[in-house]
């Protein structure tokens, strides 16, 4: 569902972006300068590549760099340049050449194992809430390990993951504190320990390891 959403998106941009080389058209008599194209449906495509290429290859990348540099303004030179940069990516991400797409699709993925957390929690079924969030911490910290090269065993937990991702120093000791609190958490709702904490407690650990994942993913 997310690669699909993922090319639907790139393929509309490229479709916007042909559309753009359409309104070709020579400058006014008085300017020394090459074709340019319509400034408004540029500058509308323009933004929307930017922000597409920033958010799935990162502002370090190639793609997004080329973009950024030289496709600036409403010339038609500029233009294709754009269109070509954009149908590159595109050939990337079919060809499966795209770490950060894992990281996207496993960041869609726990956005709804969360979202089913926090409805279970709406219901009043805070046990069932930490559980499930507890589940997606735990696979989420051994993506963080995996994506920094921290070599792990076959098994591993909340505790083991967290300890090596701090060793690491992948986040600071008060990140990894804060993990241990919310493990504790969880080992009390999978041990049947209910009363050692509340709905606002799980509703709290549900949107701290969403912004976690989102920042460490």
């Amino acid at each position: 569902m997310f690669y699909e959403k993922l090319m639907d998106r790139i393929n509309h941009l490229i479709e916007v972006g042909e559309n753009v080389l359409k309104t070709r058209h020579p400058p006014p008599p008085e300017w020394a300068a090459g074709d340019y194209v319509k400034d408004d449906i540029f500058y509308q495509w323009h933004a929307g590549v930017l922000s597409f290429l920033k958010a799935v290859f990162g502002d370090n990348s190639t793609h997004f760099q080329e973009f950024q540099q030289r496709c600036r303004h409403s010339s038609y030179d500029d233009a294709l340049e754009g269109q070509s940069i954009l149908k590159a990516a595109k050939e990337d991400i079919e060809g499966g050449y795209l770490k950060k797409l894992e990281d996207l699709v496993a960041a869609d993925i726990f956005t709804d194992f969360l979202e089913m957390a926090e409805y279970l929690l709406e219901q009043g079924y805070k046990d069932s809430a930490a559980s499930l969030i507890g589940a997606v911490l735990e696979d989420g910290l051994r993506k963080i390990a995996k994506k920094n090269d921290i070599t792990l065993k076959i098994k591993e937990n909340i505790s083991s993951l967290n300890q090596k991702i701090a060793d690491a120093k992948i986040y600071n000791r008060l990140v990894h504190k804060q993990v241990e609190v919310w493990n504790e958490i969880r080992d009390n709702a999978d041990h049947a320990k209910f009363s050692e904490y509340n709905a606002d407690s799980v509703r709290g650990m549900c949107s701290d390891v969403r912004h976690f994942l989102g920042e460490y993913l």
